[in-house]
């Protein structure tokens, strides 16, 4: 603050200096030669009050976070020419002429403050009335996040806009809301799927010699609404293994599945939009449509410049979250030894893995730890139109070691249900 602007602020000083000032210059003049009439003319104008001001020491205290007693501010006020008198523990301020930037009661404390001395006010934190938390919502999104962290996934942040021809390039459809005054023609279009996105950021790492890509996405989707006026955003889950098998990703989801306890959890094979045929099914939560899972399409990643294979899972993560959720189960660790079954069948093409893995989770019941497609063959051993796919069980009991009787009866009630259930058949 300059010297000039300091002045400005508090305006002149309209007591006593007025007078001596005066007084000065008439002894300067003199001293010149200069006489000098005897009488003062004055001619006063609006000047500010000096009435006094009611100073509450509580108030005062309160604003600073202080303990003073009103004779320790006395003390401070009148050492920089304030009048102060103390009334029932309350101080009547008289402000100086030369202090025309003091007029209230925050005004002195301000005062008070600055000669008590700043360093001397201990520091703290106020607290609110209302302190603010995560709703359900947010806190199963973060549980979400840590859990494809946990499975060494990336989490990637694209934009949320796409070129003309990326959806048609991935296989999906074409209409999508078009921005009015987008900054540049390769971003003209909101997204309707997550997917063209993840391809973009796959490719990109590969033409850079990046191994081993894993990357998840929480993000929004923007679809035509029916009024027209604002579009329907939806937030969406999507997961990307490059170079795994399906079954690796169908593992994941059922990982979420477990630890947000979606209802339901199922899979129902279908021919879907940019998905590899007969690699895709239909994510079913509570026996709604809720996403889908599978292979990306080999033409599709031909067009996006990826190599090797996609498995591809995408959740309408709002409108699971917001759902009734089941409770959560808690297990303990079993400290009894498990069993290892290995089961190998002849499938048709007709029939996607992720039914037989859903008839062997229902078969195994709570004793079926984990299920996992360890092998998938198609050759000259196998009938046309047909593949070999093996699959490794896991049986484990929490209260016992489960008995070569328990594990031959878990095998056959497995092997029973997936023939029954669909056209596989057990390879001898």
């Amino acid at each position: 603050m300059s010297e000039a602007s300091m002045r400005f602020r508090r305006g002149a000083d309209y007591g006593d200096n007025i007078e001596r000032a005066l007084g000065r210059i008439g002894n300067l003049l003199t001293d010149g030669g200069a006489q000098i009439a005897s009488g003062i003319e004055q001619d006063t104008g609006d000047l500010p009050s000096r009435e006094s001001i009611k100073v509450r020491t509580s108030k005062i205290n309160g604003l600073l976070g202080v303990d003073l007693s009103a004779k320790d501010m006395k003390s401070q006020l009148e050492s920089i020419g304030f009048e102060v008198s103390v009334k029932k523990g309350d101080l009547s301020v008289t402000i100086p002429t030369w202090r025309w930037d003091t007029v209230t009661e925050t005004d002195i404390s301000e005062e008070v403050a600055r000669m008590y001395g700043y360093e001397n006010i201990r520091r703290s934190v106020p607290k609110g009335t209302a302190p603010g938390t995560l709703t359900q919502y947010q806190k199963n999104r973060r549980r979400v996040r840590e859990i494809l962290v946990g499975a060494a996934c990336d989490e990637t942040m694209p934009m949320p806009f796409l070129a003309p021809g990326d959806l048609r390039s991935a296989g999906l459809a074409e209409e999508a809301i078009s921005l009015t005054n987008p900054l540049v023609h390769e971003e003209s279009l909101l997204r309707t799927s997550l997917l063209p996105g993840q391809l973009k950021v796959i490719a990109f790492n590969q033409s850079h010699r990046v191994e081993d890509l894993r990357f998840f996405e929480i993000g929004h989707v923007f679809l035509d609404s029916s009024d027209g006026v604002l579009p329907d955003e939806r937030e969406h889950l999507s997961v990307a293994l490059v170079d795994v098998h399906v079954s690796e990703i169908v593992d994941l989801l059922y990982v979420l599945g477990n630890e947000l306890a979606l209802p339901n959890l199922q899979l129902a094979s279908d021919e879907l939009p940019g998905m590899h045929p007969g690699r895709a099914a239909e994510i079913l939560v509570a026996g709604k449509s809720c996403g889908v899972i599978g292979e990306v399409d080999p033409r599709v990643l031909m067009s996006y410049g990826v190599n090797g294979r996609v498995s591809w899972l995408e959740l309408n993560l709002g409108k699971v979250l917001s759902g009734p959720l089941g409770k959560k189960s808690y297990r303990s660790v079993s400290k009894y030894p498990s069993s290892d079954v290995d089961l190998a069948f002849d499938v048709p093409e007709s029939v996607s893995s992720a039914s037989i893995l859903g008839c062997l989770r229902k078969a195994g019941s709570d004793l079926l730890q984990q299920v996992k497609l360890f092998d998938a063959y198609s050759g000259d051993a196998i009938e046309e139109g047909h593949r070999s796919l093996a699959y490794r069980l896991r049986f484990q009991a929490d209260d016992r070691t489960l008995t070569d009787d328990e594990v031959a009866a878990l095998r056959s009630k497995c092997i029973q249900l997936v023939e029954k259930k669909t056209e596989a058949r057990l390879r001898l």
